[in-house]
């Protein structure tokens, strides 16, 4: 019986191809749907691409599930971004996040270039493509400001699904109270450093993921 890699995996069994056709549709679907009740509301969409202000929003903690951090790191690594350099920085930010308070962290991401543009914008994963404002750009960026956000409760609970879906795809038991999420750095490293293992599901199965509890709060914030 073959052995194969997480990489091997993903690719052959077109879990890869999958999760970047369904991640797209949840985030065009978000499009959608704010700008649904943007006119509903006669109010103006506002997204990356539109957006002429600092981009606060690429500021902030991020919190994704595993999947989505197996599609960026496919990204990363097909365009020979997967370095060394890149995993330490990866580490050092996201054990930075998980020490900080979401109130208090004001970093740009990592993926963000000079330019304040996202360099994984084709492989964002579904928090970053389902935001959408309505207010000024500007006030994203002024604590005091009230912003006005599309909320993208169907969607988020189509990408909930897709977790579990992607788990039973790779074999990997549901650990109890446990959740294969955690902050963006984080999951793009675990993703990078299981790519080419072929203990993979044990090695994703030992680490210390975030219980229910902290899923919840994560979703409250």
């Amino acid at each position: 019986m073959e052995v194969r890699t997480l990489g091997q995996f993903v690719e052959q069994e077109g879990i890869l191809s999958d999760l970047r056709k369904l991640v797209g549709d949840i985030i065009a679907k978000s499009g959608v749907g704010a700008r649904r009740l943007g006119k509903e509301q006669r109010l103006p969409v506002v997204q990356c691409t539109s957006c002429d202000a600092p981009k606060a929003c690429c500021k902030s903690i991020v919190v994704a599930r595993l999947y989505e951090g197996i599609v960026v790191a496919a990204h990363l690594r097909d365009e020979g971004r997967d370095t060394p350099a890149l995993r330490d920085e990866l580490r050092t930010i996201a054990d930075a996040m998980e020490a900080t308070s979401p109130f208090d962290w004001r970093r740009p991401c990592v993926f963000l270039d000079a330019n304040e543009r996202c360099t994984v914008y084709a492989s964002r994963p579904t928090p970053c493509g389902l935001l959408y404002v309505y207010t000024p750009p500007a006030a994203c960026s002024d604590p005091s400001a009230p912003v006005k956000a599309y909320v993208a409760h169907a969607e988020n609970a189509v990408a909930e699904e897709l977790e579990d879906q992607f788990r039973d795809r790779l074999s990997l038991r549901k650990k109890v109270g446990r959740r294969y999420i955690g902050v963006l750095p984080r999951m793009v490293l675990v993703a990078l450093e299981a790519w080419d293992r072929t203990d993979f599901r044990d090695y994703l199965r030992g680490l210390d993921w975030p219980s229910d509890a902290d899923a919840a709060r994560w979703a409250r914030r």
